[in-house]
C-alpha cells in the first residue's frame, strides 16, 4: 500500500487534472481525503480540479461550437432535447453556462449545446472558470472535511482511507470500462 500512497504523491495531481477533465467528483473528494492526509496539498489539488475542469469544458464547447450540428445528428435524443430546451438555452444561458457542472448528467451536454447556440466564447471561458473554481473549492474541501471526520470518529483512519481509495479506484475503472464496452456497441 505504501508503493500506492508514494505513486499518489507523485501523481496525484495529473490524476486530479485528468479526472476533472472527465467528470471527476469523486477523484477530488478522494483528493481532499488524500490533502488530509498530508499526501497532497489541498490548495494545489484545488487548482489542478479547477484547471482540468476549465479545460474539459472548454473542449466540449468548442467541440458545440464547430461540430454542433454532426454531434446533434449523431445523437437524436439529444438533438431531441435541444429543440424542447432552445428557449431556455437562449434566456437563461449564463445561468446554464454557471451551474450545469453541479448538476448531474448535465455538465458534457450543456457546453456543447451553448457553443452550438453561438454564445459568446469569451463570456463562457470567464462564467466556466468561475464555476469551476468553486466546484473545485467545494469538492476539494469536501474531501478533506470527510478526512478530518472519519479521522475524529475512527481515530487512525490511514488503512480505512487506503481502503477507500482503493475501492473508488476499482469503480471508476469499472465504470469506464462498462461504459467502453457500451460505446463500441
Amino acid at each position: 500500500m505504501d508503493e500506492w500512497l508514494l505513486l499518489l504523491s507523485h501523481y496525484g495531481l495529473f490524476i486530479v487534472f485528468l479526472g476533472a477533465i472527465f467528470e471527476g467528483e469523486t477523484v477530488l473528494v478522494l483528493a481532499g481525503i488524500l490533502a488530509h492526509q498530508g499526501i497532497l496539498s489541498l490548495p494545489w489539488v484545488v487548482s489542478m480540479a479547477a484547471g482540468g475542469a476549465v479545460v474539459g469544458d472548454q473542449a466540449w464547447f468548442l467541440s458545440g461550437r464547430f461540430y454542433g450540428e454532426q454531434i446533434l445528428q449523431r445523437f437524436p435524443k439529444l438533438a431531441q432535447h435541444a429543440k424542447k430546451i432552445e428557449p431556455v438555452i437562449k434566456s437563461k444561458a449564463d445561468w446554464i453556462a454557471m451551474g450545469a457542472r453541479f448538476v448531474y448528467g448535465t455538465r458534457t451536454v450543456s457546453p456543447v449545446l451553448l457553443g452550438s447556440h453561438g454564445y459568446p466564447g469569451l463570456r463562457f471561458l470567464i462564467i466556466n472558470t468561475c464555476s469551476a473554481g468553486i466546484w473545485a473549492l467545494l469538492g476539494g474541501s469536501i474531501g478533506f472535511l470527510a478526512g478530518a471526520g472519519a479521522k475524529r470518529i475512527l481515530g487512525d483512519t490511514v488503512h480505512v482511507e487506503q481502503i477507500l481509495l482503493v475501492t473508488c479506484m476499482v469503480m471508476i475503472f469499472l465504470w469506464w470500462y462498462r461504459r467502453r464496452n457500451l460505446n463500441n456497441r
